[in-house]
């Protein structure tokens, strides 16, 4: 139900990285980024009560370094998504809506991590998150979660411009994608495509698919459904073209998780709330990273001249 909610909500909200820092790029309100801020605020309030009621170990809510290989696999993803023309977040909703051509990112994904030596995981620090257990600077940080859902709540919705029937609020489809990602994370923190794949091919560990493996398909199932209900759905045949870029750009994605390792769904919605210094600097770099990217892109296709 809660991968449902979630694949659900991505499509409603056209989340993605490349579009939040296309936003930017073209100077307008940066809505998506915005977003993705209350998501990530919204994924921390669920997940952190539900660490302190032991309703699951509360050592899964964990914090990593900064390191060299993480910076360039966010570098990596980056690049990548910015080739995909799409995230992970972004390649759950556009394929909700019928892109066919991102069928392919899985064989792209799991050729990237292929690639990278699995067993150099093992060796990078993580330690339990500040978060993870009931204190004064954990209520603190709640009730800073909760003040920041609030003040970027409102902002989206003052700024929230008329939309297509059945489309929600971004505000309300940012709320469900947070909350529903948060308690995922918290639960089941394999519970994402780029998890399962790591851990099938990778660690062979086959009984991580008993729960990926279901939540996976609901939330494709999900994006489906509400791409469907806003009349979106349409299957858009694919070019040998589209399918040689969705595969690049998942095997520079798929490079880019390993040595992370995990996804910017990950990060976001997981790493960030857990006040993880390595999932601050993945985010912010892989940010960077595909801006850096459209930048040039502009100025190649405008001839050497770019208006910001």
């Amino acid at each position: 139900m809660l991968s449902f909610g979630f694949g659900f909500a991505a499509n409603q909200g056209g989340t993605c990285l490349v579009a939040a820092a296309d936003e930017l790029v073209r100077r307008q309100p940066p809505r998506l980024l915005v977003g993705l801020v209350s998501a990530s605020a919204a994924a921390g309030l669920v997940a952190v009560p539900l660490a302190w009621a032991a309703a699951i170990d509360g050592l899964s809510i964990t914090a990593s370094s900064i390191h060299a290989p993480l910076l360039a696999g966010a570098v990596a993803f980056g690049f990548g998504a910015l080739v995909n023309d799409t995230c992970l977040l972004g390649s759950l909703a556009r394929l909700g809506d019928g892109e066919v051509r991102l069928l392919a990112l899985p064989f792209g994904l799991a050729a990237g991590m292929l690639l990278i030596d699995q067993a150099r995981h093992d060796r990078r620090a993580m330690w339990p998150s500040l978060l993870a257990a009931p204190s004064v600077w954990g209520t603190v940080c709640l009730l800073s979660f909760l003040i920041i859902l609030t003040l970027v709540s409102i902002i989206l919705a003052v700024s929230e411009p008329s939309r297509p029937r059945g489309r929600w609020p971004l505000v309300l489809s940012m709320l469900v994608l947070g909350a529903t990602g948060g308690a995922l994370f918290a639960l089941s923190p394999s519970w994402t495509l780029a998890q399962l794949l790591q851990h099938s091919l990778l660690l062979r560990d086959m009984s991580t698919g008993v729960v990926a493996l279901p939540a996976v398909a609901a939330s494709v199932m999900g994006a489906f459904a509400a791409s469907a209900g806003q009349g979106n759905m349409g299957l858009q045949e694919p070019s040998v073209l589209d399918l040689l870029r969705t595969l690049i750009g998942g095997f520079l994605m798929g490079v880019g998780i390993s040595l992370i390792p995990g996804g910017n769904d990950g990060l976001i919605l997981s790493a960030v709330p857990a006040l993880s210094p390595g999932g601050f600097a993945a985010v912010l770099t892989m940010t960077a990273t595909i801006l850096i990217g459209l930048v040039g892109r502009r100025r190649l296709t405008r001839g050497g001249r770019i208006d910001l």
